[in-house]
């Protein structure tokens, strides 16, 4: 993999000669517009100063209360119009005395606004009329001084051109000398970031010689392992080939003689060992397969950090061409932005000599200011007057206007009175049994819908009976509206056995009219109740015992007859 150090030479040359190039620009820039602004200071105090006259300023500050004035007209209106909302709606609903009262507050607060709004329109008038004089006196002069004006205007008018361009032409330049400073620092950010690269791959090329040594000594002791395995591997073999030897000769042995007990001690030492050989083995076998597994890794990271070290060294070279480029487009243009600047100071410096040499009429144009500021006074003078008119006229149509709005209460009075006096009954109901046990109490209910109804409103139910009913509540029930619907109740006893005992209902309204509570009966009816007796001893009583008694007395004479027959016989 190649070194990155053949792109640290261009890069860091580039650097200083943008900086250089950078530096003498903004120098440059600076000593340009210094020039520029010094050149028409004193032609645009002047011009300045005679543009802020006196008798202009009167005018904008005319206007500007105009437009106070109209803002206030708009909020008063608002106002007004909210209420006229409340009066409404205060109208609709229950004529009550605290309702009363807060319509007549409102209207106070609804003729003062009314008030305030009149002696607006009319300050508005007279500050109208005044404007439309200023701006007609300011015409009149304007014309009489036209001729040497247009001159001024247009080099005025020329300078604020220029003075235009060169402002966009020097924003222009701070925006390219941002934007190359900004690309400046992109530039020793990405030259950093290479200078950072190339040591994190120094580093990365000692780790890989590193790993590369620690491969070479795992391969070698790899070798050296597998050497051994081998080595090994045939000392088992032989040792198995003794060891199956051994058990041959010694099964012979055994058969031919027991008494041979060597042979199976050295076998028994061949088994353990060659056990122990195999675990050693297969300990090895395990340890080379880690080293395989860990080279094989080494070798996966290495890659990938050379392939990522070339993918951001190729990213660094694409984004330093395009700095590169960048850069070049920028210094074109501020060698255009300097030769378009040489021209405009030029023509600033044509345009401050014209400015001086018309000084001279600027001077005459504020004579003939003071002469109309002289007759702006007398126009304020009568101004005033017709001010103090016009006070006295709004005076008089504030005090028609409270005449007009004191009749507005008594007109809230009379609409309260219709509707309630609309109020009627409709859908009465009679909630009553058909008949009553006497002596026992029950309760009688009426109910009824209002048509037109006032909520809120109070009505009164006096219920009249006749001798064989007893009140047990009182005769005159209240009720108040509630939805648009009455509930009355009373409760009564019978004292007389009568098949159809009278009841007469008489409801009256309760009418508010200015604070004044006036009744009006608006409604009468009549039912009856059946009152029945359950108590048949007292009813039947006189005539069971009057039957009985003349049955006794007619069996006592029968026996008395039959006694005196008796003794005649004997």
């Amino acid at each position: 993999m190649k070194k990155p150090y053949r792109y640290v030479v261009p890069v860091a040359l580039g650097v200083a000669l943008s900086a250089c190039s950078t530096q003498t620009t903004y120098q440059d820039s600076a000593v340009q517009q210094t020039k520029l602004h010094s050149v028409p200071a004193a032609s645009q105090n002047t011009s300045e100063h005679v543009s802020s006259s006196d008798h202009r300023s009167d005018i904008e500050a005319l206007r500007q209360q105009l437009t106070e004035n109209a803002d206030r007209m708009a909020r008063l209106t608002a106002k007004l119009d909210d209420k006229d909302r409340q009066l409404s709606q205060l109208m609709q609903g229950d004529k009550e005395a605290s309702l009363l009262l807060q319509m007549r507050q409102i209207e106070a607060e609804r003729d003062a606004l009314e008030i305030q709004y009149n002696q607006l329109r009319l300050e508005n008038d007279r500050l109208t009329a005044k404007i439309e004089r200023l701006e007609n006196d300011v015409q009149i002069a304007q014309q009489t001084i036209s001729e040497r004006q247009v001159d001024f205007m247009a080099l005025n008018k020329s300078f604020r051109t220029l003075d235009s361009a060169h402002f966009a032409l020097s924003k222009d330049y701070r925006d390219l000398s941002v934007e190359h400073a900004h690309l400046n620092s992109q530039y020793k950010m990405l030259q950093d970031k290479n200078l950072q690269l190339a040591e994190t791959l120094d580093t990365l090329g000692q780790e890989n010689l590193t790993l590369g040594g620690a491969l070479s000594e795992a391969r070698a002791q790899h070798q050296v392992l597998w050497d051994k395995i081998r080595v090994q591997s045939n000392v088992i073999d032989t040792l198995q080939n003794q060891n199956a030897e051994l058990h041959r000769k010694g099964r012979l042995v055994i058969a031919a003689d027991d008494s041979a007990p060597e042979a199976a001690d050295n076998s028994a030492q061949l088994k353990a060992k060659v056990v122990r050989l195999q675990a050693e083995l297969s300990a090895q076998n395990n340890l080379i397969s880690g080293y395989q597994s860990d080279v094989v890794k080494l070798e996966a990271a290495l890659q990938r950090q050379e392939d990522d070290l070339g993918n951001q060294l190729q990213s660094l070279e694409s984004t330093y061409q395009t700095a590169a480029q960048r850069n070049r487009e920028l210094e074109r243009e501020l060698a255009q932005l300097k030769q378009g600047l040489a021209s405009q100071e030029t023509k600033a410096e044509s345009l401050a000599q014209k400015l001086q040499s018309s000084a001279a009429e600027k001077q005459q144009m504020k004579a003939q200011l003071a002469e109309l500021r002289a007759r702006n006074d007398s126009s304020a003078q009568a101004i005033k007057t017709l001010q103090a008119q016009s006070s006295v006229q709004a005076e008089e149509k504030a005090l028609l206007e409270n005449q007009v709005n004191n009749l507005i209460p008594f007109e809230g009075a009379v609409l309260s009175l219709q509707n309630q006096l609309k109020s009627e009954l409709t859908n009465v109901r009679w909630s009553l049994p058909t008949s009553a046990n006497l002596h026992d109490t029950f309760e009688i209910q009426l109910s009824a819908d209002v048509a037109s109804p006032v909520q809120g409103q109070t009505y009164y139910a006096e219920l009249f009976v006749d001798s064989a009913l007893n009140m047990m509540s009182a005769a005159e029930a209240e009720s108040t509206l509630n939805q648009g619907q009455l509930n009355f109740r009373w409760r009564l006893s019978g004292l007389n056995e009568r098949p159809n005992a009278t009841m007469n209902v008489s409801v009256t309204q309760e009418v508010n009219y200015d604070g004044e509570i006036i009744l009006r009966k608006i409604y009468r009816d009549t039912e009856s109740v059946e009152l029945i007796s359950t108590d048949w001893f007292n009813k039947y009583g006189f005539w069971g015992a009057a039957i009985l008694g003349g049955l006794l007395l007619g069996f006592a004479v029968g026996k008395l007859g039959q006694s005196n027959r008796s003794e005649r016989r004997v």
